[in-house]
């Protein structure tokens, strides 16, 4: 390849990946800072419904672990939900979030609730007390889901 078409061809591949990352999230964003709190929250939450599910065998120290993570966890995310609304940080939040903040907040209160007793309830390390208290975290997900995620 002669040198000239080599040079092109190194600009045009340095444009291209550098266009390529314009659509990223800035990862300091409260949007992606939000969304990195969801992702752990749902994967510890998932553990935690495999167990009561009968999907996993029952580790009582894992249990106990990941309801005291998702406790501390579902304090997070709130900060990271400008007061208001920006384009750019809306994600999958459905524009109620900013038109019903009180609603959201009492959403919100109701999982730091539900996630608070079930860590309480994990420390009796046992399943049968445990899985009505990971479904009522469950039940705190999806009430809020259901009026504020698209």
């Amino acid at each position: 390849m002669r040198p000239s078409r080599l040079i092109t061809a190194a600009c045009i591949l340095a444009i291209g990946t550098g266009l390529a990352g314009c659509d990223r999230l800035d990862p300091n964003s409260p949007l992606a800072q939000r969304r990195k709190v969801f992702r752990e929250m749902t994967k510890t939450r998932e553990r935690l419904l495999a167990f009561a599910k009968g999907k996993e065998r029952f580790n009582a120290e894992t249990a106990l672990h990941d309801a005291q993570q998702l406790q501390a966890l579902a304090q997070q995310p709130w900060q990271f939900f400008p007061e208001v609304m920006q384009a750019d940080a809306v994600g999958h939040a459905k524009d109620s979030v900013w038109q019903e903040p009180e609603k959201f907040k009492r959403l919100a209160h109701a999982l730091e609730d539900a996630t608070g007793a079930l860590a309480t309830t994990a420390q009796e390390r046992s399943l049968d007390t445990l899985k009505p208290a990971v479904f009522r975290v469950e039940k705190a997900c999806s009430n809020c889901h259901e009026e504020f995620r698209q």
